[in-house]
């Protein structure tokens, strides 16, 4: 699998792609705003982009807006959302998609679950954290999107 890590703090992002490498995989590209996160998947076309959803400049949802423009210009590009926070509003048109994945770095209990996780997102699955979930639904935006879950128990708290 190639994967493309857009992740503003250093640390997080150097991880990720060590933890990628270490199961086989190819980190293509490790960034650190939706700038260059847009180039990169343009130029490597791989086969999962793993986006945070806050990066500079305003550090707000830069990383959810830069993930609907992946799945509208590449639509073959699996998209994981690994964050801190839900955005909801800018979450829900994505969950609805094949190839989409929303989960919360402080809620993955499992690193061998992650890395499956992320297989299945690149192969066209979903992977949503319960809480996500339920801050779509709770939020009024369950409207047209059908939940099923996609996690067991032991993955995510």
């Amino acid at each position: 699998m190639r994967i493309v890590i857009a992740e503003d703090q250093v640390l997080l992002r150097e991880g990720l792609g060590r933890l990628f490498e270490d199961a086989g995989h190819a980190v293509v590209a490790s960034v650190e705003d939706p700038d260059q996160l847009r180039a990169a998947v343009s130029e490597h076309e791989p086969d999962l982009a793993v986006v945070d959803v806050r990066m500079p400049p305003s550090f707000s949802d830069e990383g959810i807006r830069a993930a609907r423009w992946i799945r509208d210009a590449h639509p073959s590009v699996g998209v994981l959302v690994l964050s801190q926070h839900v955005e909801a509003a800018g979450a829900v048109g994505l969950v609805s998609q094949g190839g989409f994945g929303y989960l919360l770095k402080d809620r993955v209990l499992n690193v061998a679950d992650f890395l499956e996780a992320a297989e299945r997102v690149a192969r066209g699955g979903s992977a949503l954290n319960p809480k996500v979930v339920s801050s779509l639904v709770g939020g009024n935006f369950a409207d047209g999107l059908e939940v099923s879950p996609s996690a067991s128990a032991r993955c995510w708290r």
